[in-house]
């Protein structure tokens, strides 16, 4: 007979109640991160499948863009949730390491700057992004990274025309219901919700979110061209009338944060948040100046009076506090350091875009032209314009570009002061008729045509060597929407006799 199988007597225990608790939460874990990505995925406006609603959007009768608002945005502080918007803006920042910043398919530099404003100028979309892992709003890109959108010299057609225009408006909707409704201004605005919103500061308070949204309100005036004037002017006047008595408390509440009354400049006591948004500084040259043309913008658009005089005595008062005689050009901010180092930004020439400086005039001339001598003999613009400085300074970044990023807001070179720069050398050869500056102009302009090419978009920033930037935490923005500045500096270098 074959023998039975004996039963294993073998003693199995039952898992204990801390094991199966760790293995819940293990699970539990799993699934919150798993909601919490899928929310920040379906909370992206630029992707196809969101449940993001369009707040504003804009159609044209007689001749003019008409602005409707479709919802009410709802404005969110609860402390949960603007930690769920920090992790939101991050996690599209790592996303894009890895599965961002594509090529265009076209390979050609016309073809490639097309393709760039059909994706960044779409008004199916609720604002204007940079582009690739910002798809959270930035209102300072109205009037910094995007203060060329309505020039109306480089429409490439008509249609491309309408959209900048409307896109423009629907952005500047966005940020003044957001901000009215917070009673204050913020760097960014992070969509979370179906119509909700959560302001946040990246990394501080902005010096320049509430010039953004007053510079844009002022284009929107303007009249453009004869091929291609603005149909935007009813619905800025509109906009405007609406909004005014909040921007006169946005106004005074960024005055009563930012501006110190014994000093007549920007507070030391403060860090503000700007273009330059990863350095730490107090009272930058950057700053001061956006003050002052943001209560210029105020005076103009009827929301303050100031007197012309006061403009003036501030102007002078922020150049006799950063200008460097011995070094021929503008200190960046007014902390300890900077003076005991003499330290130099290259976001001085926001003075130029801005109007700050007035080229027609031998003094501001003077200065403008002593600070281009300094990039020139420093290879800042080397291998092209334009780095913020010409080596990386850690200790005055915050925590995650000191660590991940170091260059970025050093010794990078950024493709939009690269064109603030070559814009300035064309300003200095109308006035001056040096051919110098034309020629650097152009060999500016020339590098960027090969990397327009090389890298099939039109990049953010570079490193210091002139690569495209990207390491295991960042990649630069491929296809951003600021290719209108370059084409607005190549326009006026052929405009150039």
């Amino acid at each position: 007979m074959p023998m039975a199988l004996k039963k294993s007597s073998q003693y199995i225990p039952e898992r204990s109640f801390s094991s199966k608790l760790f293995s819940a939460g293990i699970g539990f874990f799993i699934c919150f991160i798993f909601f919490i990505n899928l929310w920040v995925f379906v909370t992206n406006p630029f992707h196809s499948l969101n449940i993001i609603q369009q707040p504003f959007s804009t159609t044209i009768k007689n001749n003019q863009i008409v602005l409707h608002q479709n919802y009410s945005l709802h404005v969110v502080t609860n402390p949960i949730l603007r930690a769920f918007a920090y992790y939101k803006s991050a996690a599209h920042i790592i996303a894009n390491v890895y599965l961002g910043s594509p090529k265009t398919l076209s390979l050609t530099e016309s073809g490639i700057i097309a393709e760039i404003h059909q994706l960044r100028f779409n008004p199916s979309f609720p604002y204007l992004i940079s582009g690739d892992h910002f798809v959270v709003f930035y209102p300072r890109n109205l009037g910094i990274f995007y203060a060329s959108t309505l020039d109306s010299s480089t429409a490439l057609n008509k249609n491309d025309w309408e959209n900048r225009q409307r896109i423009f408006l629907q952005s500047t909707a966005y940020a003044l219901d957001t901000f009215s409704k917070l009673h204050n201004t913020t760097t960014t605005i992070v969509p979370i919700g179906s119509t909700e919103v959560v302001p946040i500061n990246i990394f501080t308070y902005p010096s320049d979110s509430l010039y953004g949204v007053l510079y844009a309100l002022s284009q929107l005036q303007q009249s453009g061209s004869d091929v291609y004037p603005l149909k935007t002017q009813e619905a800025a006047k509109k906009l405007l009338l609406s909004y005014h008595k909040n921007l006169e408390e946005l106004l005074l509440v960024y005055r009563k944060t930012v501006y110190d009354q014994k000093t007549g400049l920007i507070k030391k006591s403060i860090h503000l948040s700007s273009a330059r948004d990863a350095a730490i500084r107090q009272s930058s040259f950057y700053d001061n100046v956006i003050y002052w043309k943001t209560l210029s913008l105020a005076s103009n658009l009827g929301i303050i009076s100031i007197p012309q005089d006061d403009l003036d005595r501030l102007k002078q008062r922020i150049i006799q506090a950063f200008w460097y005689e011995k070094g021929g050009y503008f200190i960046d901010d007014l902390s300890s350091d900077s003076l005991s180092a003499h330290s130099y930004s290259s976001d001085w020439l926001i003075g130029v875009s801005t109007g700050f400086f007035d080229l027609s005039n031998q003094m501001d001339q003077q200065y403008v032209t002593r600070a281009i001598t300094y990039i020139q003999e420093n290879k800042i613009d080397k291998p092209f314009g334009l780095k913020y400085q010409s080596a990386t300074d850690r200790s005055k970044e915050f925590f995650f570009v000191r660590y991940f990023v170091p260059s970025y807001g050093e010794d990078a070179i950024w493709s939009h002061w690269g064109m603030e720069y070559i814009k300035t050398l064309e300003l200095l050869y109308q006035a001056t008729q040096n051919s110098a500056y034309k020629r650097a102009a152009k060999e500016n302009l020339d590098a960027y045509d090969r990397n327009i090419v090389e890298y099939r978009g039109y990049p953010e920033v570079y490193t210091s060597s002139g690569k495209f930037l990207e390491n295991i935490f960042y990649k630069s923005i491929r296809q951003t929407g600021w290719v209108v500045n370059f084409e607005e500096a190549k326009n006026m270098y052929e405009s150039l006799h």
